[in-house]
């Protein structure tokens, strides 16, 4: 019905005037309908990927389409955005309008909003219709890791269990690989232990020796990029002491040094009972001190107790001082005990020797006389 209708106005055949009007008749479009590229997109493409389509239905006259990214129209650019256009005319006069809208893609647009817009007349008056937003998935390779202790460095002891996990920015996420620095400086494969796909290498029972420096490596699949990052995991443990100087030969009254060695992590300190100057000397997680102190009565008597604390706990030694010279004379009297043993096997053999050999007159004479 949409045409141009004339009235003619005359007498018989012959036409005295006329007049004309246009028709125009409206059907308004249905609201369009759009769905996203199932296959999503990456930034590494060299073609231009496919972001959505959009078809609007049963309108006329034929609407437009256009596009827009966050609010904003796109506009077509070449080797950048394509928006191919398809009209139809269906049997009952309708137009169907349909357009497909191609763009090379960032990864910000990860978080990008696409929709399309049909746009027609009315009654003289250009109206809108918009779709529902969509988000397409978006591929880009990992440009950053980040390798973190769970529960915090700070706070890891022994016999917990510890998580270290390995985050990349990349969409896919990529292949992880653990390691750990061994003291020969060679990094030793520990993905056996990891679930390389999550990114996560768990560590059960830590211990001092856990303690030491990771590497999480990331490939990824498709331009074969690697990424590495480090952490230093420090395990955390009470005071051991290790070494002391005890038993300990002194005399009164002489200045000794008294020696407390001991490992821990963090940092111990060291206390001794009695007073003296004492001297700390520190090496990795190992720590020892000397007490220098003049021998007292009360201190040969009582010796003296070293003392080792941390935030994880506490442990105690006594060190045992003697006399060295109740030890000497202790010394003398075995020396002289052993000498008249000695002297006394001599003695006995050489009288059983002379015996033997007919040499002891007194023993012969007796005999006869028995």
């Amino acid at each position: 019905d949409a045409r141009t209708f004339v009235c003619q106005v005359g007498e018989g055949s012959h036409v005295m005037g006329e007049n004309q009007t246009r028709l125009h008749v409206y059907k308004v479009p249905e609201a369009p309908e759009i769905v996203a590229s199932s296959g999503g997109a990456s930034v590494q493409s060299s073609e231009i990927p496919e972001i959505a389509r959009c078809v609007s239905r049963n309108s006329f006259p034929p609407p437009n389409i256009t596009w827009h990214k966050n609010g904003e129209q796109l506009q077509l650019e070449e080797n950048m955005v394509k928006m191919p256009f398809t009209l139809t005319r269906e049997s009952s006069g309708l137009y169907t309008v349909s357009s497909t809208l191609f763009a090379h893609v960032t990864r910000e647009d990860r978080n990008s909003l696409y929709h399309c817009s049909v746009h027609y007349w009315l009654r003289g008056q250009r109206r809108t219709v918009e779709s529902r937003r969509v988000n397409i998935t978006v591929f880009y390779p990992a440009e950053h890791v980040k390798l973190q202790v769970m529960p915090s460095s700070a706070l890891v002891k022994e016999g917990d269990d510890v998580q270290l996990v390995c985050e990349a920015d990349g969409n896919p996420a990529p292949v992880f690989s653990f390691f750990k620095r061994g003291l020969d400086d060679i990094w030793h494969d520990l993905s056996s232990l990891a679930d390389t796909n999550s990114g996560v290498l768990n560590l059960h029972d830590v211990n001092k020796s856990s303690s030491g420096l990771y590497r999480c490596q990331t490939l990824d699949l498709d331009d074969m990029r690697q990424l590495e990052k480090d952490v230093e995991l420090v395990v955390n443990w009470k005071p051991r002491i290790v070494a002391i100087s005890s038993p300990l030969y002194v005399r009164q009254d002489e200045v000794v040094n008294l020696t407390c060695k001991a490992i821990a992590f963090p940092r111990p300190s060291v206390h001794w009972n009695v007073n003296g100057t004492a001297h700390e000397y520190v090496e990795n997680q190992h720590i020892a001190s000397n007490l220098t102190v003049r021998v007292s009565h009360d201190l040969l008597r009582a010796g003296a107790m070293c003392r080792v604390s941390n935030a994880l706990g506490v442990s105690e030694k006594h060190i045992q001082l003697l006399d060295q010279k109740i030890q000497e004379s202790k010394g003398v009297i075995i020396v002289v005990i052993i000498v008249c043993i000695l002297v006394v096997a001599v003695l006995g053999s050489v009288i059983y020797f002379l015996h033997k050999k007919g040499k002891i007159a007194c023993g012969r004479a007796g005999k006869q006389d028995m």
